[in-house]
């Protein structure tokens, strides 16, 4: 069809009246484009330094967070708490003191204010106190604590603007050695000649030992922070006829060097290895401590300390700060609890022993009975106290012995089937602390027991048959069947290839021809290091091996029934981290 020229001419010029539109908006378009990109071209840069400054600041705040968080872990870390005025309010940094007020540090240019207040929650009444279980799916799922919550501020300030908030809130859980059958700060060795059941947790800071002659069976969680290894440490042998059972299973075979984590994965979190080392006290915070400087606790709660001069054999009463309590001395002198003995012979060591001799039953008598005895708060002692969960005595020499006669002094219980006085009330509970080998003779705590610990440099036992003279360097006397009742906290040997340092079977170092006698312990192994008194090795000590009836004391699994003094390790968790950049 043909098209009218007009109507041609019209149409051409509305096309034309399109394009120019088009070519209008297209060219505004391609202004809004340049004007765009200009304007992102000038500030990227400042954008860039700003989100630079923002990082750079939230990094710098971080950084004084983890420095004062550290500060407050390492209280915890040396066995004390932080103390002072808590701050709340930055603006209030000055109303803070102590381990609580505000610290600044210069970080990349910019100062970063950091403050601490506690958040631990309040008992009925009015201490700061939480206690608990380590909830399921945690390592020590099951474990009883005692932990302290705190709140970490920081914020990163340059040029009088605050560029970066962060907040941290974290728990210090106290967890109480006791609550294991078996704990050790270096490796442990495990290999029992007779079959053995340990119904108990285990747990090693290092690697862990198992290479049993003929059974072994440990029942509770068994975690190392190091390997797990099926053979013996001193020689690399293994008998592949003994059984071993871990949590209710068979046990990984024989040379498994280390046990792998597939071999693990079949415990379902029961057994660990590679695990963090737990922090706890040296086994020198046993030691006397006047000065206040080695934050021994166990030195300066204790409710009586007990000081021999070892050449005078003077016997005293000391304070904390290792002024003497006149009255108390005077007391326990008249009591005939305390005594010096020179013919206790020791093949380990090869040497006659210094003893500080206590009977047990005189001296919770005197203390019971003479009102004279106080504790760290000024109340007078009885059996009654249950403040700390009972009794906790140390002793200790003055001078203290060094050089070549630093093993040839101790101190020995005797007399303790009862912790009480004779005919008298029992404490709540007990624990005896000395820096020196530890001897117990006899039974203890067998009678109506109660919870109790013994720590010492070594502990050594003794049967109820045992008398001072009678052992030589070649005769072992008999023992008798003996039965104890108390955790043991001490020192073991280290293993060296050919030296074996006779194993947590050989924890308590024996003196007596046992012969399959009954030794009978209740309580819990826990192992600080090696002597720093003691330096017998295990292959000089002479003795026959008793029939061991061991268990783990479960009242200990119960806070309320731990003995006073429980050492314990820290255990940290991080409850929340916020920040605002």
């Amino acid at each position: 069809m043909n098209i009218p020229d007009a109507h041609a001419h019209t149409l051409r010029a509305r096309t034309g009246g399109y394009l120019l539109i088009s070519a209008l908006l297209a060219m505004a378009m391609l202004m809004l484009l340049v004007t765009a990109y200009m304007f992102t071209s000038l500030n990227s840069p400042r954008t860039s330094r700003a989100n630079a400054d923002s990082l750079a600041g939230f990094m710098a705040a971080e950084g004084g967070l983890n420095m004062r968080a550290a500060l407050i872990r390492s209280k915890f870390v040396n066995f004390e708490r932080p103390s002072g005025g808590s701050v709340t309010d930055p603006s209030k940094c000055a109303s803070g003191s102590g381990d609580f007020q505000c610290v600044t540090y210069p970080i990349g240019g910019r100062n970063v204010a950091t403050f601490v207040y506690e958040t631990t929650k309040k008992d009925a009444a009015g201490n700061l106190v939480e206690t608990g279980t380590v909830a399921p799916g945690e390592t020590y799922a099951g474990l009883s604590f005692q932990q302290y919550a705190y709140r970490v501020v920081g914020s990163a300030v340059k040029d009088n603007l605050t560029e970066a908030n962060v907040e941290m809130e974290f728990q210090s859980r106290l967890v109480p050695l006791f609550q294991f059958a078996a704990f050790y700060t270096d490796d442990l060795e495990i290999n029992p000649g007779a079959p053995m059941t340990l119904n108990g947790r285990v747990h090693t800071n290092k690697d862990l030992y198992l290479a049993p002659v003929q059974s072994l069976n440990i029942t509770g969680q068994t975690t190392a922070g190091g390997a797990i290894r099926r053979v013996r440490k001193d020689d690399g042998s293994c008998n592949s006829s003994a059984g071993l059972t871990l949590s209710g299973q068979p046990g990984p075979g024989c040379f498994s060097n280390p046990v792998s984590d597939v071999q693990l994965a079949a415990y379902k979190g029961q057994v660990k290895s590679q695990q963090a080392a737990l922090t706890v006290p040296k086994l020198d915070s046993l030691a006397p401590d006047r000065s206040g400087s080695g934050r021994s606790e166990m030195w300066s709660k204790a409710d009586v300390r007990v000081v021999m001069n070892p050449t005078s054999k003077s016997v005293t009463v000391q304070r904390a700060d290792g002024s003497i309590d006149t009255g108390a001395t005077a007391t326990l002198n008249t009591c005939g609890a305390i005594s010096a003995s020179s013919s206790f012979y020791d093949s380990r060591e090869e040497t006659s022993i210094n003893m500080m001799d206590v009977d047990q039953a005189k001296l919770m008598a005197c203390i019971q009975n003479n009102k004279v005895f106080t504790a760290q708060d000024g109340k007078v002692l009885s059996m009654a106290d249950t403040s700390g969960g009972g009794l906790a005595l140390h002793f200790s020499f003055d001078p203290e012995p060094t050089g070549a006669n630093a093993n040839k002094y101790a101190v020995r219980i005797r007399n303790g089937a009862t912790l009480g006085p004779a005919g008298g009330p029992a404490p709540k509970g007990l624990s005896i602390a000395t820096n020196q080998p530890l001897y117990v003779q006899g039974s203890y705590n067998a009678t109506n027991s109660v919870p109790a610990s013994l720590m010492g440099d070594t502990i050594n036992v003794l049967s109820n048959a045992w008398v001072d003279g009678v052992k030589t360097a070649a005769y072992i006397p008999p023992a008798t069947s003996t039965e104890i009742h108390a955790a043991f906290l001490g020192g073991t040997d280290s293993t060296a290839t050919g030296n074996y340092n006779g194993g947590l079977e050989n924890y308590p170092r024996l003196h007596e021809n046992w012969a399959a006698v009954p030794l009978t312990y209740v309580g819990s192994f826990v192992s600080l290091g090696t002597p720093t008194k003691a330096r017998g090795n295990w292959k000089k000590a002479k003795y026959s091996a008793p029939n061991r009836i061991w268990s783990y004391d479960t009242q200990f699994n119960s806070a309320d029934k731990l003995p006073p003094l429980t050492p314990r390790f820290v255990y940290l968790r991080q409850l929340f981290f916020a920040r605002d950049y």
